[in-house]
């Protein structure tokens, strides 16, 4: 199952099916997450329960580094709910120092931390039933594709609306038709280069709960901007 949404595209049929498989996970806590479903796929994005989460890591490769941190916040269409805010440290086992040089998080502040393993029932109960949203999702979907398999012997998945990726496609369909035959490239998906063509103010970078919130007042902004309230949620999602 977990190819045939690769292949496949990511389809809302696909989705549905691939819920409908998980949902008998021996697994009580990913089995909730499951049962919980993916109902907002048929919601207007404007009534959508909206989750923005993001994550820090010990480096880019899913096959080999760690999730070092998780940040989340739910939020919808007009408000960003700051009481939901979550945000937890983990200990990866190992840091190098280049992660540390990036996102900040040293030994001594993980030494103590919880394992990725311990927080997923607070997490997943979290997320469970709610439109993840995050920003560049080739990211968190591998890394927690990849820790589906550590943990439970199984892809951990579902729908998320990219902010990276929709400012791309509402970029490039505004562009001028000369600009895109002359292939003039889209300026930077970046989040903080992003949050600026919006007139957003400037935050931190590189910690998974101010990133997360970030990442839900850019979705916010695009909303408006675009006009993508009344769109079907499946047809944003991948």
């Amino acid at each position: 199952m977990d190819n045939r949404l690769k292949e496949r595209g990511y389809a809302p049929k696909v989705w549905a099916e691939f819920q409908q498989s998980m949902s008998a996970s021996r697994q009580q806590d990913l089995k909730r997450f499951y049962q919980a479903g993916f109902g907002y796929m048929d919601q207007k994005l404007n009534d959508a329960p909206c989750l923005a989460i993001d994550i820090e890591t010990t480096g880019l490769n899913p096959e080999q580094d760690k999730i070092v941190s998780v940040g989340l916040v739910e939020f919808d269409s007009s408000r960003v709910y700051l009481k939901t805010a979550k945000h937890w440290l983990v200990n990866p086992g190992e840091l190098s120092d280049t992660s540390i040089v990036v996102h900040g998080i040293t030994h001594s502040d993980v030494s103590s931390a919880p394992t990725i393993d311990s927080i997923m029932p607070e997490l997943l109960d979290a997320m469970a039933g709610r439109l993840c949203v995050v920003h560049y999702r080739a990211m968190e979907r591998e890394f927690f594709r990849k820790l589906g398999f550590a943990l439970w012997s199984q892809p951990w998945l579902f729908p998320v609306i990219d902010t990276f990726a929709l400012e791309a496609s509402c970029l490039t369909h505004s562009q001028r038709w000369f600009n895109r035959l002359l292939g003039k490239p889209l300026p930077s998906l970046r989040l903080p280069d992003t949050r600026i063509r919006y007139h957003l103010p400037e935050y931190e970078n590189h910690n998974a709960l101010v990133d997360a919130i970030a990442t839900a007042e850019l979705l916010q902004a695009q909303m408006q901007k675009w006009r993508l309230g009344d769109r079907c949620v499946k047809e944003l999602c991948q």
